[in-house]
């Protein structure tokens, strides 16, 4: 297995540890203001993490200028936000596919890159038994939700079909690429072992809190630091954050801005949340996607 900024390093114990520790203050702390933190950890490490792709695709060897760069981004931000607007239920679709892909992507290159192209298509599958584990486990929460955005009503049926397809896409597709995932499999088992224990045992915003927070943002963020600044450490580490202040705060604002237009419609705010933490997910992706490819 070739060098890996997880294994190599204090990250590892620390994902590990820490969501165990998660799991514990499930059954300790009222789940209200656990979901409080849930949504300061997104708000902050979770939007931190894609606030720094224009220096990612500028370190890219890309050509535009980075005022060029920061305008084409800004436009599919928006267009991403209007995506959801106009045509709620097939963005929300799209952004499910598009996140099971970077999601299980993330994931299974922790440990190990690889080149080969049919991987791709087990990155995607893992990604969406994440997704569909998740969803089922809380299925009456997800379905008001995803009511509320696209008045369209899931049944636990379809819920389970979907569990089953992506569950029989990952098994498939193992096989098919298991000399690339086999030198990280047993490492990969376990850490699946702890990521369904939260599942299992949490709430739907304390569980995608934890995942997306602990097991996504900040395995990214070491990553994007050793990309942009040739290393992952502590300093480097501080240096991301620090480069990505000003997007960050841009982000805020643009979510203060959507809860000051929609606040006669609080019953919708977990909606709107979801729905922006969406739309500045597309451009991330496709981001993401190109500096590893």
């Amino acid at each position: 297995m070739q060098n890996s900024y997880i294994l190599n390093g204090m990250i590892y114990k620390f994902m590990t540890l820490s969501t165990i520790v998660c799991i514990i203050l499930f059954y300790v702390i009222d789940e209200y203001f656990l979901n409080l933190l849930g949504f300061v950890g997104i708000l902050s490490f979770g939007i931190v993490h894609g606030a720094n792709d224009l220096i990612l695709l500028k370190k890219s060897k890309n050509n535009l200028s980075f005022k060029s760069l920061f305008i084409t981004y800004l436009i599919m931000v928006i267009l991403s936000g209007c995506f959801f607007y106009l045509i709620p239920t097939f963005a929300i679709i799209f952004f499910i596919l598009f996140s099971a892909y970077h999601f299980g992507e993330q994931q299974w290159t922790m440990l190990y890159k690889s080149n080969s192209k049919k991987i791709k298509l087990f990155y995607f599958f893992y990604g969406l038994l994440l997704f569909t584990t998740l969803f089922t486990l809380n299925q009456n929460y997800v379905s008001e939700i995803i009511f509320d955005i696209t008045e369209f009503s899931i049944n636990k049926e379809l819920l389970m079909f979907l569990l089953t397809f992506s569950a029989i896409g990952v098994i498939i597709n193992l096989f098919m690429s298991f000399n690339e995932l086999k030198t990280q499999l047993t490492h990969q088992l376990f850490f699946v072992i702890i990521i369904t224990a939260l599942f299992f045992s949490s709430s739907l915003i304390w569980s995608f809190a934890v995942y997306f927070v602990i097991w996504h943002s900040i395995p990214s963020i070491i990553e994007q630091s050793k990309f942009i600044y040739g290393a992952s450490t502590k300093n480097t580490f501080i240096k991301y954050l620090k480069d990505a202040l000003i997007y960050w705060v841009i982000s805020i604002i643009g979510l203060l801005v959507a809860y000051y237009v929609l606040k006669d419609q609080q019953n919708l705010l977990i909606s709107i949340f979801f729905s922006f933490l969406a739309a500045i997910t597309f451009p991330h992706t496709l981001v993401i996607f190109k500096i590893k490819k």
